[in-house]
């Protein structure tokens, strides 16, 4: 039973992909007026700063540059956008409900109960990742995208970055030239 539930967790690991992506754009703001971008300090929460992890954030770096030039903007200096990248890693514990297969309590008097119950699977690793447009000069947020997805050892691969990145910015209202 417990193999059942452990291969069953690593399927579910490997078969997921960015989820719930969802953004929002200022209305009042025109994307394409804008020509230049940075980045700011990027914020972790839930995981520690170690080489892994700063790999993983310089790579979600390199692939939000990747898609913003491919839009036509360009990094500067002093730019017209800043660009804050936010991770959070929170652990979380698959679980499963019981059912009638599943042996009845025999409380007496030919009585008979049951009822369902939340049974602990197995643990995993919820990764949700935001990239935010900020105007400089106004200090607003112009453009925003977040998106969620179960972490397992490909998500950290460049390729799977460069994946969820790219969902993120399907929703970017600037297309790519």
């Amino acid at each position: 039973m417990r193999i059942l539930a452990t291969l069953a967790l690593g399927a579910v690991l490997t078969s997921c992909s960015y989820s719930n992506v969802k953004s929002r754009t200022d209305d009042q703001a025109d994307l394409k007026a804008y020509k230049t971008y940075n980045f700011m300090d990027v914020e972790l929460q839930g995981a520690e700063r170690d080489s892994v992890t700063n790999t993983a954030m310089n790579e979600i770096k390199q692939a939000v540059a990747r898609e913003m030039n491919a839009r036509g903007y360009q990094t500067y200096g002093k730019p017209d956008l800043l660009i804050n990248i936010g991770l959070v890693i929170q652990e979380k514990t698959q679980t499963r409900q019981t059912d009638i297969r599943e042996a009845p309590r025999y409380i007496g008097q030919r009585r008979y109960s049951w009822k369902s119950e939340t049974v602990p699977v197995g643990q995993y690793k919820e990764g949700t990742l935001s990239v935010e447009l900020v105007d400089a000069q106004q200090n607003k947020m112009v453009w925003d995208a977040v998106g969620s997805t179960v972490l397992n050892k490909r998500s950290r691969q460049p390729e799977q970055i460069d994946k969820a990145v790219g969902k993120l910015f399907d929703k970017f209202p600037v297309p790519v030239k």
